[in-house]
């Protein structure tokens, strides 16, 4: 009987917490709460007022019962005690169960018909009636079986058999009301899920009933009875969990299933531990050590935990939903296939063969103000560092797996991967026609050759950092997180100062410090990175990203070239009249002649060296030697110093 009791109290504290969580998950993505039902045009399904109020009271149910089971086990006693609040809290809440359950199937058979135009809607009316007069008819019935048990007026007898045949004859009802409402739905909606739905709630119905009649008909408190009625009382969550996994109505039923099975296991491996160590506690020396002694006993268990947390996600991901790719794995499998692109073309129809790789699910891709077509299931948008839009829309079908809410975050997350790609196509392209534009005007075109500058992040630097990113998340999720928003504050600020030729000096050593940050997170600790600067506020002007080509080059062409630790220093030195940007690195130093490009250096140089010809002649010079005395590659900007008129002015 005890273990009887144990099982139920754990079925108990599973059911309140998954409730409660999905309790708390729908209050977070409901607007309003008691509003209307969802409109066609919704990304994510979201639960109604009357769904809502159904997991509050699981969410009750569940944990009364829990309260209830505990008590007896803990304190001993009798376990049916009239008297109990909580005994009579229990049955009076089973009586708002079958009113409940009719209107929660009732109203997404409407949703159903509503978000499918093909179906003819319900008449409301009829189906409506037996609806109200069971929201009557049950809290009825449960008044006076309670006014029937404390006395107020003569119980009917055998009483324990009436309320055995009350309770079966509400849920029978309910049962069948449910079931006729499920099967009416017609070729709207995929016909053979409603189908195994109902038949599904048809043997639930049939087994409740047969548990109903046994409580009834047997009047021992013998095991059989117990665990009869234990299953009665289980009796909500199994109807919900049926319809939750035909249905799938809220998509955050994942992370329900999945905190409530590691809670389930972490109260069987904690049990497991205090029963193999009773006695070892009990022979531990009483007083205010032996709990501590028993914590450190209990540090075992600790560390296991987050492994058995992750083994068990492992799991429910790929025998439950169906998940094959985990969240690094999914990120370089699109970045596999998007790498090569030359054309948004060719990137649109690789990432939407990889996505739909790796969601089981067909997923177009649609960009900007383009309308995603009708049918699709579910919807995320993410945003380009230069404020387009990209909308992932996930098409339904018969072979298509259902993105709950983890599925969703991750293509919100390969939404953002594939913005960052299509802007790197967009700035290749944009580079590539004001190199051209260059090529004809050289002074007037020096906002343009900026804007190609900025163009000229290699796209490798961002493939690089994704692939950084992508490794970093499984070893070092805070760091990876840091890299992140980085590599975003490095775009963020390459789209800002798009338009201006001139940046001050406190906002491009920032931008600079985001750039080696994310160098850092791909080299790793091989890579060490100094900035120093002497300047006072207010900052002088120079001309935007000039410093971050320099960083580039030394990167490339120095660090990257190395096999041994890499060193990147910059100093910045200003006096009244002066101003002198300088990058060292430690790597193999300048190209020869004869490996130098046919012009005598890369576009980065020489587009600094014709900015500072541009606004300062010969008054500005870029050099680029080796200090053998310290091993140091060095390219040093000395140019005069700006005044901010001048500045906002040109």
């Amino acid at each position: 009987m005890t273990a009887v009791s144990l099982a139920f109290l754990v079925v108990c504290v599973f059911g309140a917490f998954a409730y409660g969580s999905a309790t708390l998950m729908t209050l977070r993505q409901t607007s309003p709460v008691w509003g209307a039902p969802p409109s066609r045009g919704t990304t994510r399904t979201r639960l109604g007022g009357v769904s809502l109020t159904m997991f509050v009271v699981c969410t009750v149910w569940f944990a009364l019962n829990a309260a209830a089971e505990f008590r007896p086990l803990a304190f001993g006693g009798l376990r049916y005690v009239a008297s109990s609040w909580l005994d009579l809290a229990v049955f009076g809440l089973a009586f708002v169960f079958p009113p409940l359950i009719m209107h929660v199937v009732y109203g997404e058979d409407v949703v159903d018909r509503e978000s499918g135009p093909e179906c003819a809607p319900l008449p409301s009316g009829r189906w409506r009636w037996p609806i109200w007069i069971m929201y009557v008819a049950s809290p009825v019935a449960g008044i006076f079986l309670i006014g029937a048990a404390h006395g107020y007026w003569p119980p009917p007898q055998p009483f324990d058999r009436f309320i055995g045949l009350a309770f079966g004859v509400l849920f029978s009802l309910t049962s069948v009301y449910s079931t006729i409402i499920m099967l009416r739905r017609r070729a709207g909606a995929p016909r053979g899920r409603h189908l195994r739905l109902g038949n599904a709630m048809l043997s639930l119905f049939f087994l409740l009933t047969m548990v109903m009649l046994t409580v009834a008909v047997l009047d021992d408190r013998t095991l059989l009875v117990e665990i009869f009625q234990r299953i009665s009382r289980s009796a909500p969550i199994l109807f919900l969990a049926v319809a939750v996994y035909f249905e799938n109505r809220f998509d955050f039923y994942d992370l329900v299933i999945k905190r409530g099975v590691m809670l389930v296991a972490m109260i069987g491996t904690l049990g497991l531990v205090f029963t193999a160590a009773q006695g070892f506690i009990e022979s531990m020396p009483a007083g205010p050590v032996r709990p501590w002694l028993a914590a450190i006993v209990l540090v075992p268990v600790a560390m296991v935990l987050p492994w058995l947390s992750r083994a068990l996600s492992s799991s429910l991901d790929r025998l439950w939903f169906g998940r094959e790719f985990t969240a690094v794995d999914a990120v370089k499998h699109l970045l596999g296939a998007m790498q090569p692109a030359t054309s948004e073309e060719t990137l649109l129809a690789e990432a939407e063969r990889r996505l739909a790789e790796i969601f089981s699910a067909p997923i177009t891709i649609h960009l900007d103000e383009a309308a995603p077509p009708d049918g699709k299931a579910a919807e995320v948008e993410a945003s380009t560092p230069s404020g387009g839009r990209v909308r992932l829309a996930v098409r339904g079908g018969p072979n298509a797996r259902r993105l709950l809410s983890e599925d969703l975050l991750m293509l919100r997350s390969l939404a953002s991967v594939f913005g960052f790609m299509l802007e790197t196509i967009r700035l290749q392209h944009k580079r590539q026609e004001q190199e051209l534009v260059a090529q004809e005007l050289r002074l007037q075109t020096s906002r343009s050759e900026l804007k190609a500058l900025r163009a000229q992040i290699n796209p490798h630097f961002l493939f690089n950092a994704l692939n950084a990113i992508a490794s970093l998340i499984h070893t070092d999720p805070g760091r990876a997180d840091e890299a992140v928003e980085q590599l975003a504050e490095v775009f963020r600020y390459t789209l800002r100062r798009s338009d201006n030729e001139w940046a001050p000096l406190d906002q491009e050593l920032p931008f600079a410090r985001a750039y080696l940050d994310v160098e850092q997170a791909r080299f790793g600790q091989r890579l060490t990175c100094v900035i120093d600067s002497d300047h006072l506020s207010p900052a002088p002007h120079v001309p935007s990203m000039l410093l971050q080509t320099l960083i580039e080059n030394a990167v490339k062409h120095g660090v990257s070239q190395t096999r041994g630790p890499g060193r990147i220093e910059v100093a910045v030195r200003t006096s009244a009249s002066e101003i002198t940007l300088e990058v060292r690195d430690n790597g193999p130093g300048p190209v020869d002649a004869r490996a130098r490009p046919p012009n005598g250096e890369g576009f980065g140089l020489r587009s600094v060296r014709e900015r500072l010809a541009g606004h300062f002649g010969d008054r500005a010079a870029l050099s680029l030697h080796r200090d053998e005395a310290t091993g140091m590659t060095v390219a040093r900007i000395t140019m005069p110093r700006a005044r901010v008129a001048a500045v906002a002015g040109h």
